[in-house]
């Protein structure tokens, strides 16, 4: 067993400095720093769909316990791509990493989950890396998903003194259930996107990140003059961004996980941060980031 929740950092003594300097509540805040991206588009349909009797029979079973009917019509008709292809064909896409370039931990986000439940993305993508970062995922939260996992890895960082991050975001759109056709939540292509994320602020905290309801408050942090990528959740109304003067750049709808990340390497720019936000409906919730793509932007 292992613990995916960050450790919790025992506090400093009082007038004490840490690694980095003063105290944490006194230390400047600090933006993680995007260093490489790759993102993964495989064109075409998938592998044709070979009838298995006892998968199928896992998924009418697993269907019956929350009331909703295995689709098979939809199942067979779609190309197969797993969640574990994506995300090696987005390693892939990222280029090779040499031992010092290896992240210490890797967060896997997604908001459709692998219709193949005999591999685990976590798992498998420890295999394509040097060293032995530690890899988990984290779902259930829709298109917040990768807001939080970076949150998370960045949490990480702060408190074991790491300083490389993996982001691995994944859309995966064959499933075994009804999908909606139509909104944020619709998957209408398999991507896959990797982020390469350098944390230098030690236990700082971090700047420009926040998740919540979608009131003033949220928005302290907001930066006003950076690039914007705005996901397809804010495209239907329900909550608003503060005033922004920056480049903007608005996601269609069709990839929920990885649209406002692929994105991102478009709105890189030297000389401004880059904010990607996003809102789930369902939920009333928000989250924004904020990137130095300073060194991606000048590739």
């Amino acid at each position: 067993m292992f613990r995916a929740t960050a450790p919790v950092r025992p506090p400093a003594p009082a007038g004490a400095d840490g690694p980095s300097g003063p105290a944490t509540a006194t230390a400047t805040a600090v933006l993680p720093r995007l260093v490489r991206a790759g993102v993964h588009t495989p064109p075409g349909p998938g592998a044709p769909y070979e009838p298995e009797g006892a998968r199928e029979d896992f998924y009418r079973e697993l269907g019956a316990l929350y009331g909703a009917a295995f689709d098979r019509g939809q199942f067979a008709d779609s190309g197969r791509r797993t969640s574990v292809e994506l995300a090696y064909g987005a390693l892939d896409a990222l280029g090779p990493l040499t031992a010092e370039e290896c992240p210490e931990v890797v967060v896997v986000a997604y908001a459709a989950p692998d219709f193949d439940h005999s591999e685990l993305v976590a798992s498998c993508v420890k295999r394509r890396l040097p060293g032995e970062p530690l890899s988990f995922a984290l779902s259930d939260q829709g298109v917040l998903a990768p807001f939080s996992a970076l949150r998370v890895a960045v949490e990480y960082a702060r408190r074991c003194g790491w300083s490389r991050l993996l982001l691995l975001v994944v859309d995966q759109g064959t499933q075994p259930f009804p999908l909606p056709a139509t909104g944020p939540a619709a998957v209408h292509g398999d991507a896959a996107v990797a982020l390469l994320i350098h944390w230098d602020g030690g236990d700082a905290a971090p700047a420009g990140m926040a998740q919540g309801r979608p009131e003033p408050a949220l928005f302290a942090d907001w930066d006003g003059s950076a690039a914007l990528v705005a996901g397809s959740g804010l495209s239907e109304g329900g909550a608003e961004l503060p005033a922004h003067d920056g480049p903007l750049i608005r996601v269609a709808a069709g990839q929920p996980a990885t649209g406002g990340w692929a994105a991102l390497l478009a709105a890189a720019d030297r000389d401004r941060p880059v904010v990607v936000a996003d809102y789930d409906r369902e939920r009333d919730f928000l989250a924004y980031c904020t990137l130095d793509t300073g060194e991606l932007g000048v590739r």
